[in-house]
């Protein structure tokens, strides 16, 4: 219909005419192409609330489970290390988890699937695959501690001074174990502090922010508190 309408202002050299149709197809082809914008950062604010949730929520679960059994580990191997001070001869304490030793990633892959890196940040994209990489590293360490756990002190549980020497003290090898699971308490605390920094920066995921990446050197639980 406009099309028609111009063609029959240019044939009677109606210029006025000529001018209203040439703007009413330029203000249509813009505020369609406004409309599509639109649209698009709709869909994709939505897609980003989507992914950033499932990672507040991953996150969120991480620090609840890491609190609890880190605060389980610490009063395990304090009542070790107490048991040992009145002069017992106990297990070396350990942990066991129901179901798998490692967390799962899944998280992490469907949002690498679902182009995370277009919804995100540069710099936020690497800060939380840096930390899935922390956790997949701890987690490997932890099952190198329930595997000594399975095959050296399960086995032993009803010999207990199987686990010492003849002067009566804990093997190394018991001890280095239990070193384990501090080290596995000390991660977790530090990972921990790299999850709320990452929720933090969720807030304004498409701006940079500061790093949120773990820092092991400023924490060792056997040090006293500064």
């Amino acid at each position: 219909m406009i099309l028609r309408r111009l063609v029959v202002h240019l044939r009677d050299q109606h210029w006025t005419g000529v001018f209203i149709e040439l703007v009413i197809v330029v203000l249509g082809v813009f505020i369609g192409m406004q409309v599509s914008n639109w649209n698009e950062t709709r869909v994709e604010q939505a897609r980003t609330a989507q992914v950033l949730d499932a990672f507040r929520a991953d996150m969120r679960d991480y620090i609840n489970v890491q609190r609890k059994f880190g605060e389980k580990a610490k009063e395990g191997l304090a009542a070790f290390a107490a048991a040992r001070a009145r002069g017992e001869k106990p297990a070396p304490y350990f942990m066991r988890f129901r179901g798998s030793d490692t967390a799962p990633k899944s998280v992490w892959e469907v949002a690498q699937q679902s182009g995370l890196a277009d919804l995100v940040h540069p710099s936020l994209m690497f800060e939380i695959g840096y930390y899935y990489s922390e956790l997949d590293g701890i987690g490997v360490k932890f099952v190198r501690y329930t595997e000594f756990v399975e095959s050296e002190i399960l086995p032993r549980l009803g010999n207990p001074e199987s686990y010492y020497d003849e002067k009566g003290n804990l093997k190394p090898e018991f001890q280095q174990n239990m070193e384990r699971l501090r080290d596995w308490v000390d991660d977790g605390a530090v990972t921990v502090v790299s999850a709320k920094c990452l929720l933090t920066r969720f807030d304004t995921p498409k701006q940079p922010g500061p790093s949120c990446r773990p820092n092991y050197g400023d924490f060792d639980s056997r040090k006293p508190a500064p």
